[in-house]
């Protein structure tokens, strides 16, 4: 006799192809929540990685930033000691010039003439004021300077008849007032007028 089944076994076959497809969509959530958490945890990491790394790039860059303000400050004291420096070397250089100057006022004066004002402004401009018996000693005078190995270029800028002279009489008793300007020849230059 054949052996017929009775049991509904299309029920329990889908019952079981549902609980396998529970079974599976279970495990694919929880593969998926595993992966998820995996990839976020992993991207956390990276992240406080490059957070930590960025901390560590402020501080060497304030480190760094103090370095070159020091460093600035550094250069700012190295250019006023080189100003410094230069100005020193320029009076240097000058103090014999003052020297040859003051010898040459004294060379080049003529009788007659009396100096009431020297002034030098700057490096290289001489005014020069005073008082003389008569104006061709104003003109000696004007080309013994420009005869000078220190002085150069001096013109007289100004001049005229101050007052009478107490101690003399006549046309000779004016006195002119005359002012100069010159400048001053650097050493070189008055070397090189002393070979020619």
């Amino acid at each position: 006799m054949r052996k017929i089944n009775l049991l509904p076994w299309r029920d329990e076959r889908r019952q079981t192809l549902q609980r396998n497809f529970v079974l599976h969509l279970a495990g694919s959530v929880v593969a998926a929540l595993i992966i998820g958490g995996g990839i976020h945890l992993y991207e956390q990491n990276q992240l406080d990685f490059q957070d930590q790394r960025n901390q560590y790039l402020n501080g060497v860059i304030k480190d760094l930033d103090r370095k070159i303000q020091s460093i600035n400050e550094l250069k700012k004291k190295k250019a006023e000691l080189i100003a410094r420096m230069q100005v020193i070397e320029r009076l240097q250089s000058s103090r014999p010039v003052i020297v040859h100057l003051m010898e040459e006022f004294v060379k080049t004066l003529p009788d007659g003439i009396q100096l009431t004002d020297i002034s030098i402004k700057g490096d290289k401009t001489i005014s020069i004021q005073g008082y003389a018996d008569a104006q061709a000693r104003v003109a000696d005078y004007l080309r013994q300077l420009n005869g000078s190995d220190y002085i150069d270029s001096a013109i007289i800028v100004g001049s005229g008849i101050l007052a009478q002279n107490p101690d003399k009489k006549g046309p000779s008793s004016n006195r002119y007032v005359f002012s100069i300007t010159a400048s001053v020849k650097t050493p070189k230059s008055a070397d090189a007028n002393k070979e020619q």
